[in-house]
């Protein structure tokens, strides 16, 4: 419903049945440790597996290093960045939303701060926008913030709604990351 390919699952190794989506979790060593699994139904989630083991989602697909990195606040999210942005860059999503995102963030800190720039994509609303201040400062200046436009909450949104120029175009201006109270850099 979200408009998610199946290219896209089959990439990030997301499957589905008639009532549950499953989510892969891997650890740093490639061995998958969990899965978090999506009741279609009443959207509840549930883990089996090792959950604390897992790293963010999806960042077992991608080396280290590169361009850009893309965070966002749920796998669908991630799975809807990743094809939004035409598949060319790593897109990966913290384990359990804006509340954990700086922790997970700080266990993946070496694997993100490889990257040049780290693009944080997290939902509009006020707890997604103070994890992503939150997230941003680990990096200084490599984080970049994207605000959403009007009417939009998250990367599904968009591909939702056939927005994905817009999706690009916002992604393109996200914001470089500035630490308040900051005067000069001398």
């Amino acid at each position: 419903e979200r408009g998610i390919t199946r290219a896209t699952c089959t990439k990030y190794e997301v499957r589905q049945d008639e009532k549950n989506h499953y989510y892969p979790y891997f650890n740093a060593g490639g061995t998958r440790v969990a899965d978090k699994v999506r009741t279609v139904s009443d959207k509840s989630f549930s883990i089996w597996g090792n959950f604390k083991d897992g790293q963010l989602f999806g960042q077992s697909l991608f080396n280290a290093g590169g361009k850009y990195v893309t965070i966002h606040e749920g796998e669908l999210d991630a799975l809807a960045g990743y094809q939004l942005t035409g598949s060319q860059w790593p897109s990966v999503s913290v384990r359990n939303g804006a509340a954990a995102a700086l922790k997970d963030c700080k266990a993946s800190f070496e694997w993100l701060d490889s990257f040049e720039s780290i693009v944080i994509c997290f939902d509009a609303d006020e707890p997604g926008q103070k994890a992503a201040k939150e997230v941003a400062e680990l990096f200084g200046g490599k984080s970049k913030i994207v605000k959403h436009a009007s009417g939009f909450k998250d990367a599904c949104d968009y591909l939702v709604a056939d927005k994905g120029k817009l999706f690009i175009d916002t992604w393109w201006k996200a914001e470089e990351f500035k630490p308040e109270g900051i005067v000069t850099v001398a």
